[in-house]
């Protein structure tokens, strides 16, 4: 298995990693080295289609490059950890800059308490430190700024950075400067994560998907005329070829309006944004106000997925449709209901609790699981029938049944009503037993 790896950072750093990298025979190493910083997102552009993972120099270029990559995609950056510190201390004890306990310094990237320890541990000790630690949305300008302000006040007799530019800048000034570097350590580290991910991206991309669209609103009704049936399939058809040549999927428009998918696994997790956001649901839902649930299944083989894809179109049919819901491999169940609710849950459960709840209750072990899962990012215990039916995707009917069940058993009991806005009956608003989240 051969990994692609680009490594975007300063051109004297560059050749240090690849010394490393040629310990990793599973890692291709594409270096891409830069004068400034800023020159991150021009490279960027040139490499992350063609790589598994970014490799970045640190956390700045890092954030840098953020905004350009599509989620999904893995990147890393090398940490200025306080090892990398251990170097530049003996280099400003060799040079004599460390006397009679008046080292005063300024440095920036790593956390306060990281530089106190490794000061601590090589039992020197200082006048003043000045940190300027890192933050989103700095600038290279910010820290060169701040350390040299510093230096000309009179308040600091060397300089420490992580930041290459901000380094040549401060030397070509006539600053004492030092530049921290990653550890070879540090190095080997990363690149192994590196590999890992790599790994990961392989696998997910050889896992089979297979995603099922059933478009409910594709019956005629009364009043709606051929012509106009006829162009709702046509713009639906678009929106599905263009989604089909983006992920390069295969297609099967079956005649009882059914669109079938074959994909991978790792197209499903970058086009559903790492399983918590759908865009083909709000474009068939939304731009052309249509019916659809759609089911994805992922396993294995083929029919493994396409198994798991009806089980989850069924889901998604069951609330009325204008939702979609996924079956991973190992039966764990997500629900995209749209507007970027996601919920979650297992339909197995070796937790003995969970499993005397079922008994008692009736209710399946995936149900409960998926009660405790919507509770937990509904972020309260308190429900009505409506917002669990809303939740869950199911009808409101299904939904009195499912905490019916659970007064029955001790677990819920009705705390109050609520009016709904339009007329009509209260609402019973149930309170679920604290047992229920508490192991």
């Amino acid at each position: 298995m051969e990994i692609k790896v680009a490594f975007i950072g300063p051109y004297d750093l560059v050749e240090e990693v690849i010394d490393v990298a040629i310990s990793f025979p599973t890692i291709t190493l594409l270096p891409f080295g830069y004068k400034d910083v800023e020159e991150t997102i021009r490279l960027v552009g040139q490499c992350k289609s063609e790589v598994d993972v970014l490799l970045f120099a640190g956390p700045i270029p890092y954030q840098l490059a953020r905004e350009e990559v599509e989620e999904g995609k893995p990147m890393i950056y090398l940490p200025h950890n306080g090892t990398s510190l251990y170097r530049v201390f003996f280099q400003l004890l060799r040079e004599d800059r460390y006397k009679d306990d008046r080292l005063r310094f300024s440095i920036d990237i790593l956390r306060k308490e990281d530089i106190e320890g490794r000061l601590e541990e090589l039992d020197i000790r200082i006048e003043k430190m000045y940190v300027k630690e890192f933050q989103i949305g700095q600038k290279t300008d910010d820290m060169m700024q701040f350390h040299y302000q510093l230096w000309m006040n009179q308040q600091v007799d060397a300089v420490l950075t992580c930041m290459n530019s901000v380094y040549k800048q401060l030397v070509q000034l006539g600053v004492p400067c030092y530049r921290i570097i990653p550890t070879k350590t540090a190095i080997q580290e990363c690149l192994q994560r590196a590999e890992l991910e790599g790994k990961s991206v392989h696998l997910s991309d050889k896992q089979l998907a297979i995603v099922i669209i059933s478009v409910d609103s594709f019956a005629q009704k009364s009043g709606t005329s051929e012509y106009e049936l006829q162009r709702k399939k046509l713009a639906v058809q678009q929106i599905l070829i263009d989604y089909c040549e983006e992920t390069q999927a295969l297609m099967n428009w079956s005649d009882r309006d059914e669109i079938t998918f074959v994909t991978t696994r790792g197209v499903i997790e970058r086009t559903t944004l790492n399983f918590s956001h759908y865009p083909l649901l709000d474009q068939i839902v939304n731009q052309l106000n249509l019916t659809a649930s759609i089911g994805i299944g992922l396993g294995r083989t083929a029919n493994e997925a396409e198994i798991k894809a009806r089980e989850a179109l069924q889901k998604a049919r069951v609330g009325g449709g204008r939702s979609c819901y996924i079956v991973m491999q190992d039966g764990d169940v997500l629900g995209l209901l749209g507007n970027e609710r996601v919920i979650g849950y297992s339909v197995r459960s070796d937790d003995p609790q969970r499993l005397q709840f079922a008994r008692k209750t009736g209710l399946s072990v995936g149900t409960v699981n998926r009660l405790i899962s919507y509770c937990q990012g509904h972020g309260s215990s308190k429900v009505t029938a409506a917002e669990l039916a809303t939740g869950f995707g199911i009808t409101i009917r299904s939904a009195r049944r499912i905490l019916s069940r659970l007064e029955q058993s001790d677990l819920a009991n009705i705390v109050g009503e609520e009016q709904p806005v339009s007329r009509g009956r209260p609402r019973q608003l149930y309170q679920l037993n604290a047992s229920l989240f508490t192991y």
